[in-house]
């Protein structure tokens, strides 16, 4: 009879620890949510196997408005993290001729930029995705490939670190 009610007793509080592990951990959508900052749809893309740079995308949301200031990975994914931008720039050679209307020859090229920081507007978003904005990963330990994923810590100007988990895809989810 004591066995039987100490058995009881452990499988309850096995159990019980068991509810509040799986509570602890949330749902598992991909986002997260802290500081009135909300990520979503995060993921980053493969990379070829020389290749020494990959870039992370995401969307962004604040109720009350935000910064992103900076990004950060473990060391054994990237040596370095910044914050992007791909921006259209003037393809200057020696026979462009500039036009009236816009100052411009015509000739532009696209070129990754580092920024300084990234707005979330209040009750907006900020999209990053290939093209705009983005989260470069530098100096890569490894090829990025299909099926991984990697935590990534997001430091804002007011919400601080939010932590997000970023699977690796071939193309946006």
């Amino acid at each position: 009879m004591i066995i039987t009610a100490t058995r009881r007793v452990l499988a309850l509080a096995g159990a019980a620890t068991l509810v509040l592990g799986l509570t602890a951990c949330g749902d598992d959508s991909d986002s997260a949510d802290s500081g009135g900052v909300e990520v979503s749809g995060q993921w980053a893309r493969t990379s070829p196997m020389n290749a020494e740079a990959g870039a992370a995308y995401m969307t962004i949301s604040s109720e009350e408005g935000d910064m992103l200031v900076s990004a950060q990975v473990s060391s054994d994914i990237a040596g370095t993290v910044e914050l992007h931008e791909t921006r259209a720039v003037e393809a200057m050679t020696e026979d462009t001729a500039m036009t009236e209307d816009t100052g411009m020859s015509g000739d532009t090229e696209m070129e990754m930029v580092p920024v300084e920081s990234i707005e979330i507007p209040a009750g907006g978003e900020a999209t990053l995705e290939p093209g705009g904005l983005h989260i470069m990963l530098l100096e890569l330990a490894a090829p990025l490939e299909v099926g991984s994923e990697f935590e990534m810590t997001l430091t804002f100007e007011n919400a601080g670190d939010v932590t997000v988990n970023v699977p690796v895809l071939d193309e946006a989810p």
